[in-house]
């Protein structure tokens, strides 16, 4: 019974060692109420995909904001380019999301969908396509795309 006890002990002494109280963190990681707080609540997000350049460092990004898109084409259609219709190639994600960022977008999150045998967590090494997900609060909807064209956007006009 002692036993059993003095483990209980140790499992809530552990327990209470290991518990973060918000007063504890350094106030640079502690989120700001404000940033979050949007007053329009509209609200919108994007996912901006790689496709590395075969015998290039560069990278060609596509961009998903929920636009209409045909499956074959989906791509390249939503690739991001510039005034002239050229595929933007950038030299990294962090040089794209540095483009997106001039349009009012900012980082939410990023993950990797592994390629490779099965899709299993340890197949990262052998390659995956990187997603990053971005929001932006916007007035109205039209101002998702502001700043930026897709190619499928460049040919509507």
């Amino acid at each position: 019974m002692k036993k059993i006890a003095l483990l209980l002990l140790l499992i809530m002494t552990l327990g209470a060692a290991n518990a973060q109280n918000a007063n504890d963190v350094p106030p640079a990681q502690v989120m700001d109420a404000d940033e979050y707080y949007n007053p329009n609540g509209k609200r919108v997000y994007a996912l901006l995909s790689e496709s590395p350049q075969l015998f290039s460092s560069k990278v060609k990004v596509s961009i998903d904001f929920g636009q209409s898109t045909s499956w074959l084409g989906s791509m390249s259609e939503s690739r991001l380019v510039d005034k002239n219709g050229k595929e933007i190639k950038f030299n990294s994600m962090i040089d794209a999301m540095n483009y997106m960022s001039q349009f009012g977008w900012r980082f939410a999150q990023a993950y990797v969908v592994p390629s490779g045998s099965g899709g299993k967590s340890s197949d990262i090494s052998v390659g995956g396509t990187v997603y990053w997900v971005l929001c932006k609060d916007v007035d109205d909807y039209s101002q998702i795309s502001e700043g930026f064209t897709t190619k499928a956007q460049q040919r509507a006009r």
